[in-house]
C-alpha cells in the first residue's frame, strides 16, 4: 500500500481518536513526511530493517537528543497503528530502542529580574504597553503555555475576573485562578479592548491582524526579548518558557504543594512537574556546601 496513504489515515486517525493540540499533530505530520521523503519511499511494503537502522543513525547524527527522542515515538507510533490494523506483516520498530534521555535542569529568571521586565512595562502607557503588561503579569502569576496565553478567548475568562479556562493539550479544561494584581490590569484592559472592539470585530483577548486572529508566540517573543534587553537581561533567559520555568520553580521555592504546581501547569504527570525540584535540591546542597557547620573538617575528610 502507498505509505502517503497510510500516513493520511493515521493522522485522521490521531486527530479524531486522541484530541491532540494543532502543535502535536503538526509535529506528527512533519516526522512521518520527513520518514517517508528520507527513502523516497512508495510503498510500505519497501520498509526493511537496513532502512530503519539507517534512518535512526541518521537521526542521532542530526539532531538532539530530544527531537531524535519525539521522531523515533513519531514512527513507532504510526507502526503500532498499522501493525494493529494488520496492514504490515511485521514492525521493525519493535526492537529500537530509544536514546538515553537526560532531562536538563531548566534555566530561570529571578525574582528580581522577573519584577524588573514588567515593572519596566508599565511605561508604555499605550493600548500596546497595556498588553504586554498584562501578558507578561498572566504570564508570571500562572504559570500557563505562551500558546495557551495568546490564544485566550474573552469566553474563558470568568465573569468575576477570578479565573480563566484553559484547553489542555489533551482538550481538558482546567480551572487556573487570577491574583488581584492581574485581575486589576484585566479589568482595565477589557474596558479598553471593548471601545476598539468594533474596530478588531474579534473574540479573542489579545487579537491581532495575525491569520490566527491573535497576536501569535513568536510576537510575543519577539516584545520578551524586547523589554529584556532594555533590562539588561541575558537573551538566553528572555523566553516565554523560561517565564513558565521561573514560575514553577519560585512557588516551590516558597514551598508551595508540587501538585498544586502542577495543575497550574496542566502537567498530566506529575514526574513531569517534578524537574524542578532538582533545583531546589541544587540549590540547598550549594547552601549545605557553603554554610554548614560541618565544611571546616572536610579538608580532614579528604585526607583520611
Amino acid at each position: 500500500m502507498q505509505i502517503k496513504y497510510l500516513i493520511e489515515k493515521y493522522l485522521e486517525n490521531i486527530l479524531t481518536k486522541k484530541n491532540v493540540s494543532k502543535n502535536t499533530f503538526m509535529s506528527y505530520k512533519n516526522d512521518l513526511q520527513q520518514f517517508q521523503k528520507f527513502f523516497n519511499l512508495n510503498e510500505i511494503e519497501n520498509v526493511d530493517e537496513d532502512k530503519i537502522k539507517s534512518y535512526v543513525n541518521f537521526l542521532a547524527k542530526n539532531y538532539s537528543t530530544a527531537s531524535h527522542c519525539r521522531k523515533l515515538s513519531s514512527l513507532k507510533n504510526f507502526f503500532i497503528f498499522l501493525e494493529e490494523k494488520k496492514l504490515i506483516k511485521y514492525n521493525f520498530f519493535d526492537s529500537t530502542e530509544f536514546p538515553k534521555f537526560k532531562r536538563t535542569i531548566p534555566k530561570i529568571l529571578s525574582e528580581e529580574q522577573i519584577k524588573k521586565i514588567i515593572n519596566l512595562s508599565y511605561n508604555d502607557s499605550t493600548d500596546k504597553g497595556l498588553r504586554l503588561s498584562l501578558m507578561l503579569e498572566m504570564l508570571y502569576a500562572t504559570g500557563i503555555r505562551i500558546s495557551e496565553l495568546v490564544s485566550l478567548k474573552l469566553g474563558d475568562i470568568s465573569d468575576d475576573y477570578s479565573f480563566i479556562i484553559i484547553l489542555n493539550k489533551g482538550r481538558r479544561e482546567r480551572i487556573v485562578p487570577l491574583i488581584s494584581k492581574v485581575q486589576n490590569i484585566l479589568k482595565k484592559y477589557l474596558n479598553i479592548l471593548q471601545d476598539n472592539k468594533a474596530k478588531s470585530n474579534k473574540n479573542y483577548l489579545f487579537p491581532s491582524n495575525s491569520k490566527s486572529g491573535h497576536i501569535t508566540r513568536i510576537r510575543f517573543f519577539q516584545l520578551l526579548q524586547k523589554i529584556g534587553s532594555k533590562a539588561l537581561i541575558d537573551k538566553e533567559l528572555l523566553s516565554p518558557h523560561k517565564v513558565r520555568h521561573s514560575f514553577a520553580t519560585h512557588l516551590l521555592n516558597r514551598g508551595v504543594d508540587l501538585r498544586l504546581i502542577q495543575e497550574s501547569l496542566g502537567h498530566k504527570d506529575i514526574s513531569t512537574t517534578q524537574i524542578y525540584t532538582h533545583i531546589q535540591t541544587k540549590k540547598l546542597r550549594k547552601i549545605l556546601t557553603e554554610k554548614h557547620s560541618l565544611k571546616r573538617n572536610m579538608s580532614k575528610l579528604i585526607k583520611i
